[in-house]
């Protein structure tokens, strides 16, 4: 009887808001040190200079494939709590944002062995032996261009992402509406990936929309969530 009777109150209660806010900022420094890691590694115009700083710098090269690899982990996770929070306001969408966001990891994990392939490309000595030097750098830059752009296709997956979460702030009694307002727009701005150079080209707006996943932890860790309205959220 006990253990049930403490199931039922777990049940009835979101995950800490500020456990979310706390996992979001781990993620955002984890992802900013993954960025920092390889920075200025790769030239995307010159092929020999491309491979020169992988392998002159293969352990850092590696490390921010593994940072990497651990901010996902972090997302999926966040992932998890989000769809906690948000469980009350619909039976259905927090599950298809869930999804979304799931996919999206997925597919920038998968991507990460695009990040890995130039260093078994330029340093195995078989592939040395019958290809040419020039060939092996093109090959590792080629790897190197397609990791970037798998996160195109990542981006557009976190955009539906944001578009759907963004709905369930607006259905939802214990968030303020205009942080689900940005995150439509961080979500509309997202699907700009789907046509690369126009995502691009209007990179400062779309930073501007997207910074709604900036204030949401903010949001978490400062106010919290009212718990009283959260239970008194339903499903329609």
């Amino acid at each position: 009887m006990t253990n049930a009777n403490t199931f039922a109150i777990d049940a009835s209660s979101p995950p800490s808001p500020r456990t979310i806010g706390w996992v979001w900022v781990i993620y955002f420094a984890t992802g900013i040190l993954g960025t920092l890691l390889t920075r200025g590694i790769l030239v995307p115009t010159d092929a020999a200079a491309t491979a020169n700083n992988i392998l002159t710098h293969a352990s850092l090269w590696r490390a921010g494939f593994a940072v990497d690899l651990v901010a996902n982990l972090i997302y999926i996770a966040l992932t998890a709590l989000l769809f906690g929070l948000f469980r009350p306001v619909n039976t259905t969408l927090p599950l298809l944002a869930a999804f979304f966001s799931l996919v999206g990891c997925t597919i920038q994990i998968m991507g990460e062995l695009l990040r890995l392939a130039p260093t078994v490309v330029l340093a195995n000595p078989q592939l040395a032996t019958a290809f040419g030097a020039h060939q092996l750098q093109a090959a590792a830059l080629l790897s190197a261009i397609l990791y970037r752009s798998v996160f195109y296709i990542a981006f557009v997956l976190f955009a539906c992402f944001e578009l759907v979460t963004g709905f369930l702030i607006l259905r939802s009694k214990f968030l303020p509406r205009w942080i689900g307002w940005w995150w439509i727009a961080g979500g509309i701005g997202g699907l700009t990936f789907l046509w690369s150079p126009l995502a691009t080209a209007i990179w400062p707006l779309l930073l501007a929309a997207g910074a709604g996943e900036f204030v949401l932890p903010v949001w978490l860790l400062v106010k919290g969530v009212d718990m009283s309205k959260w239970r008194m959220t339903s499903p329609p």
